[in-house]
C-alpha cells in the first residue's frame, strides 16, 4: 500500500534557506510530522538519490574520457592526413620521374634501332645457344 506524503512537511526549510548536510524535512518547527515509515521511504528516497548521483558522476567522468579520446584521435588524424599528403607528393614526384626515365629509355632504343622485344628475343638466342654448345661440349668430351 503506498502512503501519501505530506509535500508541505517535504518543502519547509528550517534553516531558512542555508543548505544542511541532513534532510530539509527534519527538526523542529513548521511542518507536520512525518511517520517512522514516511521517514524510512524518505531516507530509501535519498540513498537511491545518492546513487543515482554517483552513477551520473562516473558516467560524467566516463564522457570527460570518451571526449579526450576523440580529441586524441582527431590529432592523430590530421598527423596522419598530413604523412598521407607528403607520401602522395612523393609518389606523384616518383611517377613523373619514373614517366621520364620511360620516354628516354625508349628514345635510346628507338636510335639503337632495336624494339626493346627484339633484345629479350636476342638474349633468349644467346642463352640457348650457350647451352647448346655446353652440351655439344659434354657430347664430345664424354
Amino acid at each position: 500500500a503506498s502512503v501519501a506524503l505530506n509535500t508541505k512537511a517535504l518543502a519547509f526549510d528550517p534553516s531558512g534557506g542555508t543548505k544542511s548536510s541532513g534532510p530539509s524535512w527534519g527538526g523542529p518547527g513548521g511542518g507536520a510530522a512525518l511517520t517512522s515509515e514516511q521517514q524510512a521511504q524518505m531516507l530509501q528516497l535519498e540513498e537511491r538519490d545518492a546513487d543515482f548521483d554517483l552513477q551520473l558522476d562516473e558516467i560524467g567522468e566516463g564522457i570527460q574520457d570518451l571526449a579526450e579520446i576523440a580529441q586524441q584521435q582527431g590529432e592523430e588524424v590530421a598527423l596522419q592526413s598530413q604523412m598521407l599528403d607528403r607520401v602522395d607528393k612523393k609518389i606523384d614526384k616518383n611517377l613523373e620521374r619514373m614517366t621520364k626515365v620511360n620516354t628516354r629509355m625508349k628514345e635510346t632504343l628507338e636510335e639503337v634501332g632495336r624494339a626493346s622485344d627484339k633484345l629479350m628475343v636476342d638474349i633468349m638466342c644467346i642463352v640457348l645457344a650457350i647451352g647448346f654448345a655446353a652440351v655439344l661440349y659434354k657430347f664430345i668430351k664424354g
